[in-house]
């Protein structure tokens, strides 16, 4: 091909239809992708896939994005934004589900797609961007497709990031093989390139330089880039674009140009508005769960606990401790509260877990959160200490739901129960070869069955929860108290606790 005509192939817009395409392969099959069932998955662009997705979920109730605990609010902006056109950024601090939601958007395209095998960019077979796709299609017989799958592509924020990173740059490679310099197949495609098709997922756009930032520009509007030194980048392409930043003021978090801003809808993502929303996101995203594909096991007196540990560190308003916080722990911190707790009972040969796995001194709590949390100066010496007291204050909000719920007409019957379990009397052990002698009081197993019923699933549960009713009882009266791994009876008509074995 002379160099004119190739130059001339680089900048035109090549459409393929029935009349004019060649003979298309797949997996070694002439295939005519007209017919079903291979008309679904090309010449479409990912903001029509998108839309009407979205459009076929409103018409049978149901929500686009069931990966997405709550926020109702922001998926119903999400999909106004995305049923315009429009590109969207998620704002708001690390680790409240920006990253999620834009893998949720991405769920809306098909599973795969149909590209020109080879093809760095997956260019679509009946509308190419890439000089190499183009001139197959425009001068072979035969073109051989492919099936590509979903494409989602992360695009990190980085102060470092250059040209070469987001665009592309020249291949060393091609030039030995004897490529001219200014050949268009030596251009090797950058990360923003890579999401043709698909969604390219800008994270962390605020720590993007302001110099690459306004290349952004065009790529929204028009689908193709200017590098900074003028030079237009031969590709038209078509991609959702979904980016992600911290508030300004966020460390490492620069502010984003209003250009850029004015191309794109701003959308907030806070925290999970209530604990339900908190625990449910913890246990969708436990490593037993995502990894192994195993229940989670996990009693919701355990989750509620822990999720409150780090709900009351985000409330500034209620808690005085909270105040002492200037980085608050996000969902991350509940998820790992789940792992590290979940994983002291696996230790230990258990599926669930008892109050003994949050670790002496707490420590399994503090080995997710203190990585995680940044604490005002006065109490930078003093972090596990503070992380002690949000364990403390999550541990008496839900042991006071569960003693608040026992029934009053049952309480002396409880009491006397549990007595009637106890060795000699006095000491109830938490161990499992006990739980027989426990789930045989038939008042203590209606009351825990009422309280958790949860409880009724096996003996393992049964002994959770009779160990937390325990700590219930241990908080909120002076009948009982917890010493090693044993609960003890106060002595009847003797001040002070007594032990008897």
């Amino acid at each position: 091909m002379r160099r004119e005509d190739y130059v001339d192939l680089v900048y035109r817009d090549i459409r393929i239809n029935e009349h004019n395409a060649p003979r298309f392969y797949l997996e070694g099959k002439e295939v005519n992708i007209w017919d079903e069932p291979y008309i679904y998955y090309h010449s479409k662009s990912p903001i029509d896939y998108v839309r009407e997705r979205i459009a076929e979920y409103e018409k049978e109730g149901l929500d686009p994005f069931p990966s997405i605990v709550g926020k109702q609010r922001e998926k119903e902006l999400v999909k106004t934004a995305l049923m315009s056109g429009s590109s969207i950024l998620f704002k708001g601090l690390k680790g409240y589900g920006k990253t999620t939601f834009s893998k949720a958007i991405a769920q809306l395209l098909p599973s795969k797609l149909l590209a020109i095998k080879g093809c760095k960019i997956n260019d679509d077979p009946t509308h190419p961007i890439c000089f190499s796709c183009k001139r197959k299609l425009m001068e072979e017989d035969k073109v051989e497709l492919t099936w590509v799958p979903r494409i989602w592509v992360r695009i990190p924020g980085d102060p470092m990031m250059t040209t070469r990173q987001l665009i592309g740059g020249v291949s060393i490679q091609k030039i030995r093989e004897g490529y001219d310099l200014d050949h268009p197949e030596v251009f090797i495609p950058g990360r923003a390139l890579k999401a043709h098709r698909g969604v390219g997922y800008f994270d962390e756009l605020g720590a993007i330089p302001s110099q690459l930032q306004t290349l952004l520009h065009e790529l929204i509007e028009e689908g193709q880039v200017t590098t900074t030194e003028g030079e237009i980048v031969p590709f038209k392409v078509d991609s959702l674009i979904i980016a992600a930043t911290n508030p300004a003021n966020y460390r490492g978090t620069n502010p984003i140009k209003e250009p850029l801003l004015d191309r794109m809808e701003v959308i907030e993502i806070g925290p999970p508005e209530t604990l339900e929303d908190e625990v449910e996101i913890g246990l969708r995203n436990m490593f037993v769960v995502k990894e192994r594909g195993e229940p989670p096991d996990m009693p919701s007196w355990h989750t509620r606990i822990l999720a409150r540990i780090v709900r009351v560190a985000r409330d500034k308003d209620r808690y005085d401790i909270a105040r002492r916080i200037t980085s608050e722990p996000s969902c991350r911190a509940t998820i790992k509260l789940f792992d590290h707790v979940k994983s002291s009972a696996l230790k230990e040969g258990r599926r669930i877990p008892l109050l003994k796995d949050y670790g002496p001194s707490y420590d399994n709590v503090k080995l997710a959160l203190m990585g995680r949390i940044d604490v005002s100066y006065e109490m930078r010496d003093r972090k596990e200490e503070l992380i002690e007291r949000l364990v403390e204050e999550a541990l008496n909000l839900t042991l006071r739901e569960i003693y608040n719920a026992i029934p009053q007409d049952a309480f002396d019957d409880l009491i006397k129960s549990l007595r009637d379990a106890a060795i000699n009397g006095y000491r109830v052990p938490i161990t499992l070869n006990y739980v027989h002698k426990l789930r045989g009081q038939a008042a203590l197993r209606s009351v825990v069955s009422k309280l958790m019923p949860e409880a009724e699933k096996d003996e393992e549960y049964f002994l959770s929860a009779v160990e937390v009713l325990l700590e219930a009882l241990a908080r909120c009266t002076n009948l009982i108290k917890r010493e090693g791994e044993s609960y003890l009876f106060k002595e009847v008509g003797v001040g002070g606790f007594e032990a008897r074995v």
